[in-house]
Formats: C-alpha cells, sequence, structure tokens
C-alpha cells in the first residue's frame, strides 16, 4: 500500500503509468548503450525532491532551500567545465585500455559514485571493474590488488577526506597505479596519486553530479 513516486525520463512510460505520480526529467533520449544524462538528471530531480520533502517537513526553512537551489543552477556550468578537462582522462584512457581489472573506492557521496562508475566501466569497456566503499577496503577487497592495479578513487572535498587521504595511501602501498578525482584546490591526496583529475568546487552533497563525468568519458574512450 506504500505511496510510489516514478522518477523517470520516458514520458508515459510503464512505470510512471503504474505509480502515483511522476516526476519526469525531461532529459531527452539516451543516444547511447549506458545510461549518462539520464543518470545526472535523476540525481538532480531527487536533489529537489529531497529539498521539498526537507521544506515540508520543516527540516530546512526556505532561505537554506533557496541557496540549496541556487548551488544546484550552477551545476550545467560546472559540468561544461568538467568537460572541457577531459583530454587527460582520454589519454589516460588509452593508457588503460588493455587492463582486465579497475577498482573504484568512495566515501560518503562518493560511494555510490564507485559503484556508477564500476557500471559505466562494464557496461561500455566490457572490463571487470567492481566498486567499494574506501573504509572496507581491508575487509576483503584490498586482496584485489596487485602492482599496477588501476583503482579510481573519488576524493572530493568532505567530512571524511582524511580517512579517504588514509585508503589512497592504504591502497598505493599495496602498488596499486591511484586514480584520484578530487576537488580543485585540495592537495591533501596528491602526495598518493599517480593521476589527480580536478573538479570544480561545490557543495559536497552536490559533488556527485560532476565526479560522474570524468568516469562517464574514462569509460567511453576505453571502450
Amino acid at each position: 500500500k506504500a505511496r510510489v513516486l516514478a522518477v523517470t525520463n520516458t514520458v508515459g512510460s510503464t512505470v510512471s503509468r503504474e505509480s502515483d505520480a511522476a516526476f519526469y526529467t525531461r532529459g531527452g533520449p539516451e543516444v547511447a548503450v549506458a545510461s549518462t544524462k539520464a543518470v545526472i538528471a535523476q540525481l538532480a530531480a531527487m536533489y529537489v525532491v529531497g529539498l521539498y520533502l526537507a521544506q515540508v517537513r520543516g527540516t530546512r526553512d526556505p532561505d537554506e532551500v533557496r541557496a540549496h537551489l541556487r548551488d544546484l543552477q550552477q551545476i550545467p556550468d560546472l559540468v561544461s567545465e568538467v568537460l572541457s578537462r577531459m583530454e587527460p582522462v582520454r589519454a589516460l584512457a588509452r593508457e588503460l585500455a588493455q587492463e582486465e581489472r579497475v577498482l573504484f573506492l568512495g566515501r560518503h557521496v562518493g560511494y555510490p559514485m564507485a559503484l556508477e562508475g564500476a557500471l559505466k566501466l562494464k557496461e561500455l569497456a566490457y572490463i571487470s571493474a567492481e566498486g567499494f566503499p574506501a573504509g572496507e577496503i581491508k575487509h576483503g577487497p584490498i586482496a584485489l590488488i596487485e602492482e599496477g592495479t588501476p583503482v579510481v578513487i573519488i576524493a572530493p572535498r568532505h567530512a571524511l577526506q582524511p580517512k579517504l587521504v588514509n585508503n589512497v595511501q592504504e591502497v598505493r602501498a599495496r602498488g596499486a597505479r591511484t586514480i584520484v578525482i578530487a576537488t580543485d584546490g585540495d592537495e591533501s591526496v596528491t602526495p598518493y596519486a599517480d593521476t589527480v583529475i580536478r573538479i570544480p568546487d561545490t557543495k559536497s552533497l552536490l559533488t556527485p553530479l560532476l565526479t560522474i563525468v570524468p568516469m562517464q568519458v574514462l569509460s567511453a574512450e576505453i571502450a
């Protein structure tokens, strides 16, 4: 008897007809096998839903909600900025094209993006890829790391950053090739990264909308 809200890109789809309400992201049709713009549009939609619920429940006042929405409205320009920096990522992809396994690590909002990055690589390049919460790296996943294993660490600036830096050190000590997605101006991970991919600074909860882009480009170029 639960009430269902469908967040979907397709007007008139089965899920929208079967749900109590539909939130159409209107991102347009995907032109690739893997979802790229649709998943970003759905992320943005869920932020809006979360902000609206926070307002109606009284956990955030209207001024706070407006401030968050203003930050969200800056994301398209920031995504364009990320895309303008992608040539080194394409060059990196050509170096990784023959790899048999790539691991993805993240904490906080970075963990779901580690899962998404691994999914994109599997979908597009048919490479064995797995995403893990960085805090659990010692509980099994670290055994998969050999000398030269590429490990992508989603490391935008957030509250758990110091712990994530420790995780980067741990995988580097095992011989991993560390590829770190980091915020502009954050040098905490630089000493332990073989490659740093920079994204513009934004609120930590909005960083998935930016960190996902280099992983999409990386996967497409490897494919």
